[in-house]
């Protein structure tokens, strides 16, 4: 498996800590989110998804190098990814790479069973794959907060919850954030009609539990040509 999670957290996140957030101003809350954030380093992204597919993806991301890794899981296929310093692995069922190459290339798809692909130089995949770790990144949404509306609190899994949505319509991206603890976002939910928009919904957990990313070994790595387009399912 490409996900390898540490066992304990590393940093104590007591000084972002509120007996209960819904009682701070907007300002308050979003110094107080902002200050818990930038406090951890890495996160778990789960249950990822666009809401156009069924597709679901897994991620954990160090924040501070940009590096992570993935686990995605389609109909039809599972596909893992590692990210360390640009350069992207890909590994994916005999299935996938049937339908990502075609039948023109059946030597590499039977050298890639079990292995990972190594993205070519060129390819524009690993940029975008890049951003898109960048998209699902806690500190993109809290930065993105200072415009946001206060909803009424509510409950998820239990827990109550601080809302703030992107703006005043029915259908606006909201984000939830626990009332108690670390001032830590824990869900964020799109309702908008296209995945390009960012019509997403993701939940973050494990924030600063040590992941080690790290590149295959060589022996299971196979150099891809230019693919020209991000494989799925996307983050």
């Amino acid at each position: 498996m490409a996900l390898i999670t540490g066992c304990s957290a590393a940093v104590d996140l007591a000084d972002a800590t509120s007996a209960d957030l819904s009682g701070l101003g907007d300002k308050a809350l979003h110094e107080r989110v902002s200050r818990a954030v930038d406090g951890v380093r890495y996160v778990r992204i789960s249950d990822v998804r666009d809401n156009t597919t069924s597709a679901r993806t897994d991620v954990h991301l160090d924040m501070k190098t940009g590096d992570f890794t993935t686990s995605g899981q389609a109909a039809s296929y599972t596909i893992e990814m590692i990210n360390v310093g640009g350069e992207l692995y890909v590994k994916a069922s005999r299935t996938y790479w049937q339908r990502r190459l075609g039948p023109e290339r059946a030597d590499l798809v039977a050298a890639l069973d079990g292995r990972y692909g190594h993205a070519a130089a060129d390819d524009p995949v690993r940029t975008k794959m890049a951003a898109l770790a960048k998209a699902v990144s806690p500190r993109k949404f809290v930065n993105e907060l200072t415009e946001a509306d206060r909803r009424e609190d509510t409950y998820v899994d239990g827990r109550r919850m601080v809302v703030l949505a992107e703006s005043e319509a029915d259908d606006a991206a909201r984000v939830y954030i626990p009332t108690d603890g670390p001032a830590l976002p824990f869900r964020a939910i799109s309702n908008d009609a296209a995945s390009d928009d960012g019509a997403i919904t993701l939940t973050w957990t494990e924030y600063d539990r040590p992941v080690e990313i790290k590149a295959p070994a060589r022996d299971l790595v196979v150099e891809l040509p230019n693919l020209g387009k991000a494989p799925g399912p996307t983050l």
